[in-house]
């Protein structure tokens, strides 16, 4: 049987090599993922949305790297994973930061995933689209993104 830590580790080497199959194996069939206002339930829906947003990066960006590392809390059952995505346009390189908090039903595999957001990505993020002409809205170019 897998540790709590490995359901959440094998989830995060997935989604950082864009393995859609591995991700939803790891996820209870309960698993609830929410991001801002929005949640989606279920491993279907959570990994077409990760599928969504790799592929929109691999439209948008000329290179996309992924990384993480997993830390404990002091809940066994729960990890902070500090995720890295590595955009490359135009020649210049941006180290996004992005944080979930994911807790694992043990025997059952993951059940909950939250997006943590980390003080000033956002921001580091809207300008760096904008200076490539890359707008969350679609109105600067041929370029966008959600």
């Amino acid at each position: 049987m897998k540790s709590p830590f490995d359901y959440v580790d094998t989830l995060a080497q997935a989604l950082d090599s864009d393995d859609y199959e591995t991700a939803a194996e790891v996820m209870a069939e309960e698993v609830i993922y929410t991001v801002g206002d929005r949640v989606l339930y279920g491993p279907e829906k959570i990994v077409a949305s990760y599928r969504e947003a790799s592929e929109m990066a691999r439209r948008l960006f000329d290179e996309v790297g992924y990384d993480h590392v997993v830390y404990p809390t002091e809940d066994p059952n729960t990890f902070r994973v500090s995720y890295s995505d590595i955009l490359t346009v135009g020649g210049e390189t941006l180290a996004h930061m992005a944080e979930q908090h994911v807790s694992v039903a043990p025997g059952a595999g993951v059940v909950n995933i939250v997006n943590v957001d980390v003080p000033g990505e956002h921001e580091k993020v809207d300008e760096f689209l904008a200076r490539h002409g890359i707008s969350r809205e679609g109105r600067a170019g041929d370029r966008s993104l959600p």
